[in-house]
């Protein structure tokens, strides 16, 4: 299939929705909905790479043209952290609960946090960021703990999640679940991205194989499919949690019909995944 224009179409509602939210006054405590800002920045430059990508590249000897080639291993590699960032976007802000959304976010921004206790710093400046880091660690722990959603844990869960595993309990398949996605369609498609990010035998072996440019094109299209499904997703889940953006797409009628088609659910994949 051609997904090249669905795929700019979906590329340019995707920045409609999010500059929808641009300028807006953030009420007192909720700065913490602003990550959905910034973690839609980083799903959105992964999709244009991967589009970038996908046109292909040349590289030059001399001032010569003398190889050209599509980089479809780099494509998946992208495409795996673009599905990543939509998960956890749809994780932390696509549950109707607020409060449940809040207390994710906590030990999401732990987690990251914790992460970075554990690099070696070679600076003064470093280090003072690190001490200043450790006392928001521990003003989060304490607002974690106190939060009604800690004790739906077990003991052992709480203690991960206090060690900064915000996905205590979760895998990606099981937040692929959650955003709506097929289990057996969802695993396909990410064990088959990872395989590329952790070099397996198959990835050397398909790059291997696809000596031609017409293989390589063929083994990136079906990734730009994975691309406009994770933006069709995102358009919906995106206007749940903020109502502006649904006037954006109530009033972009052709995109979000081209975003409905897309959004395929387990529903869809009934007939093919379940027999």
């Amino acid at each position: 299939m051609h997904y090249s224009a669905d795929y700019s179409t979906l590329l340019d509602l995707f920045i409609r929705l999010v500059q929808s939210q641009a300028g807006k006054r953030i009420e007192s405590g909720e700065a913490w909905r602003n990550d959905a800002q910034t973690l839609s920045v980083k799903l959105f430059r992964h999709l244009v790479s991967i589009q970038t990508l996908a046109t292909g590249a040349t590289v030059e000897q001399n001032h010569v043209p003398t190889v050209f080639f599509v980089d479809h291993a780099s494509v998946k590699v992208v495409a795996r952290a673009a599905l990543e960032t939509y998960l956890v976007i749809f994780y932390l802000y696509g549950d109707a609960d607020r409060a449940l959304s809040e207390f994710r976010h906590k030990t999401w921004h732990l987690g990251g946090l914790v992460d970075r206790q554990q690099f070696h710093t070679s600076t003064d400046e470093h280090r003072e960021i690190l001490v200043r880091e450790k006392q928001a660690i521990d003003r989060l722990k304490s607002e974690i703990e106190a939060e009604p959603q800690f004790q739906t844990y077990t003991p052992k869960q709480r203690a991960k999640l206090l060690e900064g595993d915000w996905r205590v309990g979760n895998g990606w398949s099981d937040l692929g679940v959650q955003a709506g996605f097929h289990e057996k369609y969802f695993k396909n498609i990410y064990g088959y991205l990872c395989g590329y990010s952790h070099s397996s035998y198959l990835s050397a072996l398909q790059v291997g194989q696809a000596q031609s440019i017409e293989k390589q094109q063929m083994l990136t299209k079906s990734i730009l499919g994975i691309g406009v499904v994770i933006m069709a997703h995102f358009a919906f889940s995106y206007t749940d949690a903020f109502n502006s953006a649904g006037e954006v797409l109530s009033a972009n009628a052709e995109a979000k019909r081209i975003a409905e088609k897309w959004r395929f659910g387990p529903e869809d994949m009934a007939a093919i995944y379940d027999r």
